[in-house]
């Protein structure tokens, strides 16, 4: 159930070294036998494009900087299309512009698909992006905001 209804974003990228940005966002294919007949090469090429890399498929991790390689997450987290995308802190090692763009992603993620977006973050600048806020302290919801 997780690896078919829910995508993951980590804080670091967490991308194995030895497999190109492509064979990355394959990975969740390894453990979803249902999709990997029907999904495959051409719809993780077309995350790639979508997230801006198609020119990138066959660059190791070590080859990309730390905004690609968020961008490669992101693509792996959408390839069996979830309902749910949860996100760690995804641009808490971007700088501005490189944030600024992820976070323009998951707008339109949002806005061209059904999926739903948790995003947790410690900047206050990103709750402008979000539909609803949940503002947590001590493990205790202390406002929720909706945008």
């Amino acid at each position: 159930m997780r690896n078919r209804k829910i995508g993951f974003i980590f804080q670091f990228p967490s991308l194995l070294p030895s497999l190109t940005a492509l064979e990355n966002v394959l990975l969740p294919t390894i453990f979803n036998t249902d999709h990997a007949k029907s999904m495959g090469n051409p719809h993780a090429i077309e995350l790639m494009e979508i997230v801006g890399l198609k020119d990138k498929l066959n660059a190791f991790p070590r080859q990309l900087s730390a905004g690609q390689q968020q961008r490669v997450v992101v693509a792996r987290a959408l390839l069996n299309h979830p309902e749910l995308l949860l996100a760690d802190e995804p641009t808490s090692d971007l700088d501005e512009q490189t944030e600024t763009e992820i976070m323009d992603m998951f707008e339109q993620i949002h806005s061209t698909s059904d999926i739903t977006i948790v995003l947790v973050t410690h900047s206050t600048q990103l709750v402008r992006y979000g539909s609803r806020a949940i503002h947590m302290a001590g493990g205790v919801i202390e406002t929720m905001v909706n945008n």
